[in-house]
Order: C-alpha cells, then sequence, then structure tokens
C-alpha cells in the first residue's frame, strides 16, 4: 500500500518526466494523473495547483542535483577533482534538464514568478557556497594564492559561467557593466596568474642523475 510520502514522489516523477517532454504549457494535470495512475483530486490534495505542482518539480531536481554534486565533491581528495566535479556535473544536469528549466522562467504564470525567483537566488547562494569551500580546501592545501577572494572568485564563476542570467535579458545593461566593473580585476588576475601558486603550478622535472665514469 502507498503511503502519503510515495504518493507525492510518484506525482512529482510523473510531472518531471512529463514537463520535461512536453513543456509546462502542453502538460496537464490530467495527463500527470494518468501518468501516475491515480486520481487527479489525489494531486490536487498534495499540491493545490499545477503552478506548485511546477515549482515542487523543480525543488526536487535540484535537491537531486545537490546530493549528487555534494557527494562527488566530497568524495574527491586532490583540489583539482573537487574543481571539475563542481564545473562539470552542473552542465551536464543543464542539459538533462534543459526543457524543464526553461520553461520554469519562460511559461509559468507571472504571478508565481517571484517564488521561481527567490529558488534560483537560493540555489546560487548554495553554488557560490559549495565553490568557495573548494577554494578555501585548496589554500588549507596550500596550493592556491592567497590573494584571491574565495567568496568573490565563485560569485563571478557562478554568474558568468554556471548559474548567470544576465546575457538573456535584453534590458539589463546597467548591470552587466556593473559586474564587469567588479569582477574586471580578477579576472585579468586570474588571466595573468592563475588560481595556483606558482611554486605549485610548475610541472615538475627529474633531477639529472650524474653518470659516475668508469675509469
Amino acid at each position: 500500500m502507498n503511503t502519503g510520502s510515495d504518493k507525492k514522489e510518484l506525482i512529482l516523477d510523473s510531472a518531471i518526466e512529463l514537463l520535461n517532454r512536453w513543456g509546462y504549457a502542453k502538460t496537464s494535470v490530467d495527463e500527470i494523473a494518468r501518468a501516475a495512475h491515480i486520481a487527479k483530486s489525489t494531486i490536487y490534495y498534495y499540491f493545490p495547483s499545477k503552478e506548485n505542482l511546477f515549482i515542487a518539480a523543480i525543488e526536487e531536481k535540484a535537491e537531486e542535483f545537490f546530493n549528487k554534486l555534494t557527494t562527488a565533491i566530497e568524495a574527491a581528495e586532490k583540489f583539482e577533482d573537487k574543481l571539475s566535479c563542481f564545473l562539470s556535473l552542473p552542465i551536464t544536469c543543464i542539459f538533462q534538464n534543459m526543457p524543464l528549466l526553461a520553461n520554469a522562467m519562460q511559461q509559468i504564470p507571472p504571478d508565481y514568478f517571484a517564488s521561481l525567483l527567490i529558488k534560483r537566488n537560493e540555489y546560487r547562494q548554495r553554488m557560490n557556497n559549495l565553490l568557495a569551500e573548494i577554494m578555501n580546501y585548496g589554500k588549507k592545501q596550500g596550493i592556491i594564492n592567497e590573494k584571491i577572494n574565495s567568496e568573490h572568485f565563485s560569485e563571478m564563476i557562478n554568474d558568468w559561467f554556471i548559474m548567470g542570467d544576465y546575457w538573456n535579458e535584453g534590458d539589463n545593461k546597467n548591470r552587466i557593466l556593473k559586474r564587469l566593473e567588479r569582477d574586471h580585476v580578477l579576472m585579468v588576475q586570474l588571466l595573468l596568474y592563475g588560481i595556483l601558486k606558482r611554486d605549485t603550478a610548475k610541472p615538475r622535472t627529474r633531477k639529472k642523475v650524474n653518470k659516475r665514469k668508469i675509469q
């Protein structure tokens, strides 16, 4: 017998599958109920509206992603491997869930957009914190340049390369310019010197072994 938690998960799984396949506008609560093999009224018992169900689906996928990302980062021992996990897994997640993510910002009714915006900012801050932790880990290992501010670096990477949205808002020129003004010094420093200390960034060379002359 399915418990309330099982039914809720079944509804979310069915909703995510259909929303990814057809998008928000073309997916109805009736179709989700049929896919989950439950009554439509049961969906409304757990989720008051289609919009609430949609936001819950976004939250479900986000938590799944953060659990996967955190596990991978914690399992990696080297700084380089932790950083690689952080940069590669979000890209994979975005491509796997692109329809759901795109619909979240384009098709949901305006009344619910504020809720999505709050969630997006929350997820951005969690990404900032994760990357800052990785940078601080590198500093403790003695391989990261202490001059680099971990929090500033994390915000810049997330804004420009992972979770930023400044390029798809045409009337947002001033915000983009302000970000450039804030980040250009750090960008130049990274291009010139990188994030690793110079002594750790140099490739290791084999020591020459002096061969004894045979007399």
